[in-house]
């Protein structure tokens, strides 16, 4: 028998979003899409995310520790991390994630390695970039002075000639150094010179340098000064030759092949595909606001065909204010023009190249610099997306994101909670829809390929990588935890009757595969369970190993996307409700619409409160006014 005043309600989960009222934002809202992202084939159907898989665990290092900075230029992964070969510093190191294998670092030393960061709280965090044939490493734990920034030299450079010292730290040419190609960094090997000394500047005119230990005698021979290479990185530390940074630099670019480097309340750029070489004193912006530049980011073109190249530097100075750098010196056509919304960000690692512009994380929340030079609205705010996380960050200078192919992650310590968890949210960039919160957040994160590379919050000494689309590799077992997920929708849009509801029949369009048990549960306005239930598929879940291979479906029998009822084991009765479906990440799953028919009641809202009418006001009797014929009822 049908159910009188009963209406139909199909919900289709969109994405997730930071309302608590699915009545007042965009159909489709979800409280919770914990581990699952966009299903490739179909709108609004959900499917687990995969697992990271654990790739290194730096074998041969001295008790590694936390990684404070990564680069992945190709194949190979450039970093920083605390380890024992220089206790309490920061080792250089190189990872070849196609071999799985570590490249040997040369050149490190106790003097010319950062003292390591506090792992927690909030930081300045190091900043990597590739300029030339160098990978530059802004580090705060660099003293200054003589040694302000580190870099790999990769170059695979090799001068041989004549040179001459005299007993002293001085290294003499007829011919020059500096168009020859040598580098502050680079190793000398000659016959009375140390073995490992290095070139530590060159003077201008380039017929002489400054070495890094003393020669031991006085000669005329024959010299070789060499860099690293890509399969051998060299390390090496100082400041710019000739004319040398004001201060120890926070941040670093490559913009029109030279590095720009975030120094006080302005910007110094090296000499083009040199980034050690400063030659001229004016290589340098000082902005009249006299705010500090805290973070740089670049800006790419947005053609297709020239889409790598940088068009713009934008220098962020804190929260208050965005400089945009176009143009070049060389090319007279330099200039500097503040962005129309005086924002910015606290959280230099948020700032990632994307598909779409250059995104940040403000304190308005995720924003991006598009390729017009234009600050978008933050993305997500209202109930339209996810921003809360991002506002109420613990330590915003801990957020770090990445973005590749059309997924952008940003992973944050989510301040808004009571346990303040570890978070990460993914924004997809084609359907603009937010899923998450995912639980292996990363302090640090790098796209590689088609997919990243993760050093995950909490487990120090690790490389991980994380796929964003399955695949017959995919595991859904993560650091030895299997994966589970929860797909929550938002209240329930309110039926605008003022009349309490009754539910009793209601699908879900899933797909599963045999022998899965899944839980349903609705709860109300103030997360009371309403109602628990399961769904059980028949058949067995192939468990690896224990089958012949070649003689059974891996994961079980599929099974294509269909309504299952809900058994309900109570009517549900609510004013507004939301359903949790909750269950393991296993393959095959597929989370689609859920359907509802409820039954308006006919009474007004459920109250949590007494209902006390007021009493009337007190009034007197005059009895004096009384007769005899007068009746007191």
């Amino acid at each position: 028998m049908a159910l009188r005043n009963s209406k139909p309600l199909t919900f289709k989960a969109v994405g997730l979003s930071d309302t608590v009222d699915g009545t007042n934002t965009f159909p489709g809202a979800m409280q919770q899409l914990v581990n699952l992202i966009p299903a490739q084939d179909t709108a609004s159907c959900w499917v687990p995310r995969p697992a990271a898989v654990q790739i290194s665990a730096f074998p041969g290092f001295t008790t590694p520790g936390f990684v404070s900075a990564s680069l992945v230029i190709g194949n190979i992964e450039y970093g920083m991390i605390a380890s024992g070969l220089h206790a309490g510093k920061d080792q250089p190191y190189a990872y070849n994630l196609a071999t799985s294998t570590f490249l040997t670092v040369s050149g490190i030393t106790a003097a010319n390695v950062p003292t390591s960061p506090a792992t927690s709280g909030n930081w300045v965090p190091p900043i990597m970039a590739v300029v030339g044939t160098r990978i530059v490493v802004c580090h705060p734990g660099f003293p200054g002075g003589a040694t302000k920034f580190g870099w790999f030299d990769i170059s695979s450079f090799s001068y041989t000639g004549s040179t001459t010292t005299n007993g002293t730290t001085t290294l003499a040419s007829a011919v020059n150094l500096l168009t020859s190609g040598v580098q502050p960094g680079q190793v000398i090997t000659k016959a009375d010179v140390p073995a490992g000394t290095t070139i530590v500047s060159i003077a201008v005119g380039g017929l002489s340098a400054i070495m890094s230990a003393a020669a031991t005698g006085s000669t005329t021979s024959a010299t070789t000064i060499a860099g690293g290479t890509a399969a051998a990185p060299q390390w090496g530390a100082g400041d710019t030759n000739i004319y040398n940074l004001p201060s120890v630099p926070v941040s670093v670019v490559q913009f029109n092949g030279r590095a720009y480097y975030a120094v006080g309340n302005g910007v110094a750029w090296s000499d083009s595909l040199l980034a050690c070489n400063r030659t001229n004193a004016d290589q340098a912006i000082v902005f009249g606001n006299g705010l500090p530049v805290t973070a740089l980011g670049a800006l790419p073109l947005s053609s297709p065909i020239t889409g790598g190249i940088i068009q713009a530097v934008l220098a962020f100075q804190g929260i208050s204010a965005l400089q945009q750098i176009t143009g070049d010196q060389a090319t007279t056509n330099l200039a500097v023009n503040v962005l129309n919304v005086a924002t910015g960000t606290l959280a230099p690692l948020s700032i990632a190249p994307t598909n779409f512009g250059l995104a940040f994380v403000s304190p308005e929340g995720l924003r991006v610099v598009t390729f017009a030079g234009q600050v978008s609205d933050p993305i997500g705010d209202s109930g339209k997306g996810v921003t809360i996380p991002f506002l109420y960050a613990s330590y915003p200078s801990r957020i770090c994101a990445a973005a590749n192919a059309d997924v952008l992650r940003i992973s944050v310590q989510n301040g808004y909670l009571p346990s303040t968890p570890f978070q990460e949210y993914w924004y997809d960039v084609t359907r603009k829809i937010w899923s998450g919160p995912h639980n292996f957040p990363a302090s640090l994160i790098q796209p590689w390929q088609g997919t990243f590379v993760v050093h995950p919050a909490g487990i120090p000494g690790t490389t991980w990588k994380s796929d964003v689309q399955a695949s017959s590799a995919t595991t859904y077992t993560e650091n030895g935890v299997p994966l589970q997920f929860a797909h929550q929708t938002s209240l329930l849009p309110d039926n605008q009757e003022m009349h309490e509801n009754a539910l009793v029949e209601s699908a879900a369009a899933l797909a599963m595969p045999g022998g899965y048990t899944l839980t349903v549960t609705a709860v109300d306005e103030n997360d009371n369970n309403l109602n628990t239930t399961t769904l059980q598929t028949s058949g067995s879940l192939t468990v690896w190993g224990a089958f012949t291979w070649g003689g059974t479906v891996w994961s079980g029998a599929q099974s294509a996307l269909r309504q299952y009822r809900i058994p309900w084991t109570a009517p549900l009765v609510y004013k507004q409700a939301s359903q949790i479906l909750q269950g393991s990440c296993v393959p095959g799953l597929k989370i689609g619409n859920s359907y509802f028919r409820y039954q308006q009641l006919g009474y007004l809202l459920g109250t949590p409160y007494v209902y006390a009418p007021v009493p009337p006001s007190p009034f007197i009797l005059d009895l004096s006014t009384l007769d005899s014929t007068d009746v007191l009822q």
